[in-house]
């Protein structure tokens, strides 16, 4: 990125957050940037398409804080701890933004703009789903959407606690509160036995909803998933699969002979899925 995109990014979220996205006039963020109005549209068509990328710049620097992140000879459980943390503090750190957000409810969507949205989800959905995965393994397996469903639920109920009643709360006791009822929750779930409401066959509906997965970031939630695999052997498989997407013309059956290799491995459902969908395989 330029430096004077970047420097036009970070004013539209200074004025959008003071001033509210519909407030805030082209002509006030290259007042601020100090620029011309032309050099402006050198890098964006319209304010929608500098809020467009306002959303993939903070979305951008929290999955910078995640990748950043030292988790070598973690469990699991240490793991989601640290990732909730980062993640909670890069959210809080940009809460005047994301305050404006959601009191301005007439922000006009493009269909870009939605479909980000959508992909945004998705990326927490799924960090959610294998860290839930890699905790609790094939027990809670039954109930992983369920789970994921009621985790971000607390988490959002929480973030807007810290950000309008201005809460103060230690984020690393925070992560690991949440985790402690996600295990009363599976425990829970176990002893009664009760059947899910979120099925396969009903997430696999709503996914259809959801944007394609693009090549960055199959690769990157490969990468991710390395930290919390402990076996060789799989690891091995992950480097293969990356290797070879990263081809300019992959050989699908090199990749879907490596699918077969973690296909009982359920922390990397997610994964597999999105390689699966990206390349369009059949899985019948």
């Amino acid at each position: 990125m330029k430096e004077k995109e970047k420097k036009i990014i970070e004013a539209g979220i200074s004025l959008f957050a003071k001033k509210g996205y519909s407030s805030t006039s082209i002509q006030e963020i290259v007042d601020a940037c100090g620029i011309s109005k032309g050099a402006f549209y050198l890098y964006f068509k319209s304010k929608e398409a500098l809020m467009l990328a306002v959303f993939k710049y903070q979305f951008q620097s929290i999955q910078e804080r995640l990748d950043s992140l030292a988790l070598d000879n973690l469990s699991p459980r240490e793991i989601f701890i640290a990732q909730l943390e980062a993640q909670l503090a890069e959210i809080y750190k940009n809460k005047e933004f994301i305050i404006m957000q959601i009191r301005e409810q007439a922000i006009p969507l493009n269909p870009e703009i939605e479909a980000f949205i959508r992909k945004m989800s998705q990326e927490i959905g799924s960090f959610y789903h294998s860290s839930l995965l890699a905790i609790y393994g094939e027990k809670a397996a039954k109930y992983v959407f369920d789970l994921n469903m009621i985790l971000q639920g607390i988490t959002h109920a929480y973030v807007k606690l810290m950000m309008f009643d201005k809460a103060n709360v230690d984020l690393r006791k925070l992560s690991t509160y949440i985790l402690n009822r996600m295990d009363d929750l599976v425990a829970g779930y176990i002893r009664s036995n009760e059947e899910p409401i979120l099925t396969d066959d009903f997430v696999n509906q709503l996914s259809e909803l959801y944007p394609e997965p693009n090549k960055e970031d199959v690769i990157r939630h490969i990468n991710l998933a390395k930290d919390r695999i402990k076996h060789e052997d799989t690891i091995i498989t992950l480097d293969v699969l990356a290797e070879e997407i990263m081809l300019d013309s992959p050989r699908i059956p090199v990749i879907q002979g490596m699918l077969g290799n973690i296909k009982n491995e359920p922390t990397l459902q997610s994964i597999t899925a999105m390689i699966e969908k990206f390349f369009k395989l059949d899985t019948k």
